[in-house]
């Protein structure tokens, strides 16, 4: 059981008192590997998913050998390949329904 007593011998101010220890961890930047895998398994347009993947692989190796700069460096890379494959992905799937509706009406119109 803790008590809240102090000793009245001993002054407040002495440096025995409770303190806080602040320890800062360095910044890790992310290396988007899961996203780099999904866009190579979803898609792959033009072959950007493999290029964000190798990226990425770049990345992590920087980030392991403790060079922050290069890891964000291939992370801003990896990051906006994946986007461009993203955008390319939703284009083409939006392109698809568009002409799927198309060519059911134009079917169905054809059938009257």
């Amino acid at each position: 059981m803790q008590s809240s007593m102090v000793p009245l011998n001993a002054p407040l101010d002495a440096g025995r008192g409770a303190g806080t220890v602040v320890v800062v961890m360095p910044d890790h930047p992310p290396d988007y590997i899961v996203w780099s895998m999904a866009s190579i398994i979803y898609g792959n347009p033009c072959c950007l998913g493999l290029i964000a993947f190798y990226y990425s692989i770049k990345s992590r190796n920087r980030k392991m050998v403790g060079d922050m700069t290069g890891a964000m460096f291939y992370a801003s890379k990896a990051q906006s390949f994946n986007g461009w494959a993203l955008t390319f992905i939703i284009i083409t799937i939006i392109l698809l329904i568009v002409l799927m509706v198309v060519v059911n009406a134009q079917l169905l119109s054809s059938r009257r």
